[in-house]
């Protein structure tokens, strides 16, 4: 018994040994230093005046079904923006060639001087969603008033997107003044209907430069930004850069059952609404499996050394962990999404008359697909849990498998990340995944390296700004994107692909 426990005690002692050396051989994280100064002829001022007028323009991306009246005020005001823009950027104007495809959706090419290289892709879209009815009261400015005020300026689409769209025209238009001409093409795409799913814009585009032959050496979109107090245990920024991208499956879930009059009902669980609410159940207790690999793996090993020692040995030892790790991640809505599918009710109907069973039941519910997961898996995982043969499982129009995952090893991500640390101080780069869609996936045929990341500062709070109520960006925030923008151009590694 003795040499058992001696046995123990040293077998104790060597896994202990083994988890602090793995700790300690964690590099230590690498953080920018303080705020840079910004580049000469950014002013924040002028910027934040410049986005202002922007937001005036109510450039709303109108579903299927609105008016012809709200349809006409869209276009309108989309035209109204683009000769806006092409007047307060006279020298971008000047210095590149349009080309306004779609919807409306607007391609800038500034041409490089060295042909052989191929272009890189910066994103950002014009439209916006709408104001919810009877909320406009609710604003502490007018929503699409652009109001500067209290240090910021507020209107919808000041984060989503105008804001980081405004910043890098401040930043082309200032390098143009100064006579910079880059050695690879930069193509600047402002898509007119991101919010209903790009289908009439960005998809176009992509299109457009396939139809070309034009490769892109990277794209960077919306998707990540710079974190405050976002990722527990981190008290600098975090800049996600989003590397890979979930997929998205809408399925219908249809019950069917005998109808009839509700005084002489069939058992509750083989009506229609019982064996939806049933399946529904099954469905929500059968999650999909979780997995910590590919952008989020990337991401714990980013955020480990910055944690306190403690939580540095979980993250260092997630051979040992793992299960633990998954449990914490698992407690927030955000966490959890990193994870896995996730599955999301978002419809349900069925019945018209209080005494009337109707003969079917119908639930949508959208899934965004992790990359370990594809759209033929997800529909079998919830034809499996639900396992009725009188409750069918369709797929709606629209889905998208989850894209392939950027190279975080090559120069295009090397040359993002350090842009992001001379540009913000005290933040930590690390890649992540980006659970919602946008519309840099359209351009995967043109290229490997798709980064989602828009430069602004966000809060848990400024989250629900978009969206939502009072979304505002700060002004000195503005003055450090077009800051970021200005040095990702001019600092561009011209070495070919």
């Amino acid at each position: 018994m003795k040499r058992t426990f001696q046995f123990l005690g040293i077998a104790l002692l060597g896994l202990l040994a083994v988890l602090i050396a793995r700790t300690l051989l964690l590099a230590p994280p690498l953080l920018s230093a303080s705020d840079p100064e910004l580049p000469e002829g950014i002013r924040a001022e002028v910027i934040a005046r410049h986005l202002g007028q922007a937001v005036r323009f109510q450039t709303i991306a109108q579903q299927v079904g609105a008016s012809e009246a709200q349809q006409a005020s869209s276009r309108t005001a989309f035209a109204d923006m683009q000769a806006w823009l092409l007047q307060t950027y006279p020298l971008l104007a000047a210095n590149t060639r349009l080309e306004v495809i779609g919807a409306g959706s607007l391609l800038f090419t500034w041409a490089g001087s060295d042909p052989l290289l191929d272009p890189v892709l910066l994103m950002a879209h014009m439209d916006v969603v709408p104001i919810a009815p009877g909320e406009d009261s609710k604003w502490q400015y007018p929503p699409f008033s652009g109001e500067l005020a209290d240090g910021y300026v507020w209107g919808r689409g000041t984060l989503d997107t105008k804001g980081s769209m405004i910043a890098m025209l401040e930043a082309a238009e200032l390098l143009l003044q100064q006579g910079f001409k880059p050695a690879r093409s930069v193509l600047f795409s402002l898509g007119a209907d991101e919010e209903i799913g790009g289908y009439n814009g960005n998809r176009l585009v992509a299109q457009h430069l396939q139809q070309q032959g034009i490769k892109l050496a990277w794209v960077s979109d919306e998707g990540g930004a710079i974190t405050r107090g976002m990722i527990p245990g981190v008290s600098a920024n975090v800049a996600l850069i989003g590397i890979a991208e979930k997929g998205s499956v809408t399925l219908n879930v249809t019950a069917s059952a005998v109808g009839g009059h509700s005084s002489m009902p069939q058992p509750f669980d083989q009506t229609a609404i019982g064996r939806l609410s049933l399946s529904l159940q099954q469905i929500g207790h059968n999650p999909f499996a979780a997995h910590i690999q590919g952008p989020t793996n990337d991401l714990l090993d980013t955020i480990a050394p910055a944690q306190a020692f403690l939580p540095r040995i979980v993250l260092a030892n997630r051979w040992l962990f793992g299960p633990l790790i998954t449990k914490m991640l698992e407690s927030s809505a955000a966490g959890s999404a990193q994870l896995r599918t996730v599955i999301a009710p978002t419809i349900i109907n069925g019945g018209n008359k209080e005494n009337v069973l109707p003969p079917d039941a119908r639930a949508i519910i959208n899934l965004r697909i992790h990359p370990a997961d594809s759209i033929e898996s997800v529909q079998q995982h919830v034809k499996a849990a639900v396992n009725d043969p009188q409750v069918s499982i369709k797929i709606m129009p629209g889905a998208r498998e989850p894209s392939g995952i950027s190279d975080v090893t090559g120069e295009a991500y090397r040359h993002l990340s350090q842009t992001i640390r001379d540009s913000f101080g005290n933040t930590l780069v690390a890649p992540n995944l980006t659970v919602v869609g946008t519309d840099s996936r359209y351009f995967l045929p043109l290229t490997e390296n798709v980064f989602r990341f828009a430069p602004i500062h966000l809060t848990q709070q400024d989250t629900q700004r978009i969206h939502g109520l009072n979304e505002r960006i700060a002004v000195k925030d503005l003055a450090a994107a077009a800051a970021f923008y200005y040095r990702l151009i001019s600092t561009m590694p011209a070495q070919p692909d």
